[in-house]
């Protein structure tokens, strides 16, 4: 039986899909060998997923799958946001779960708001803070995270964006829900814009994808 697309529409908002990209599928993008690559892992998203439906005696015996997720690297404007949100909606269309999708600039704001109200009594500031709770709680437990932009938020010498993308990332990764990721970083850069560790880190725990091409933002068209 078809879902209604009201609750589509809901679960959209619920997962933070942007409107201008809740349309997308990987066959609306145009052939490549990146979407090839996209189409494998979804393939395969059996065994890059831990769920506990699925006992671990079942996996398979190479367990490095598990939690592997895909990292969209090129300039801006070549169609990363594009090809990963696809993805991310092929998950939820075709494999039937949950998503989230989330900007780590936002991730990073949101976590320096929370902390700034964690010893506030007021009930407008605790309200708040369990909204925020909520939001960076989807951020860490949903099967399948987008997280945008990585390289573009506001970094201190406190490293608190580093280390809170380290920590985020690892979580995910070892318990078995993969990460698609977006990012101007390249993978050499890695060690050094964040972790030392985050350079053999994202090797070990992403598969890479380099999308290349003029900045088309702005005239993009989508079937």
């Amino acid at each position: 039986m078809a879902t209604d697309p009201r609750v589509h529409a809901l679960r959209m908002a619920e997962y933070q899909i942007p409107m201008r990209l809740r349309h997308l599928r990987l066959n609306t993008l145009a052939d490549s060998p990146e979407r090839g690559v996209c189409r494998n892992w979804l393939d395969e998203l059996r065994d890059h997923y831990v769920t506990d439906k699925r006992p671990l005696e079942e996996y398979p015996e190479d367990w490095s799958k598990i939690g592997r997720g895909l990292l969209f690297m090129g300039p801006p404007g070549t169609g990363k946001t594009s090809m990963a949100t696809a993805t991310l909606l092929e998950v939820y269309y075709a494999k039937r779960l949950p998503v989230f999708f989330m900007a780590y600039a936002e991730y990073v704001a949101m976590s320096i708001e929370q902390f700034g109200l964690q010893d506030k009594k007021e009930p407008e500031a605790v309200q708040r803070w369990w909204q925020i709770e909520d939001t960076l709680n989807s951020a860490r437990t949903a099967p399948i995270l987008l997280l945008d932009d990585v390289g573009k938020e506001h970094r201190t010498k406190t490293g608190f964006a580093e280390n809170e993308l380290d920590q985020l990332l690892r979580l995910r990764h070892r318990e078995g829900r993969p990460t698609l990721i977006t990012s101007n970083v390249p993978p050499r850069d890695w060690g050094s814009v964040y972790h030392e560790s985050m350079g053999s880190f994202i090797k070990e725990a992403f598969e890479h994808l380099t999308v290349v091409g003029e900045d088309r933002r702005g005239t993009r068209r989508h079937k």
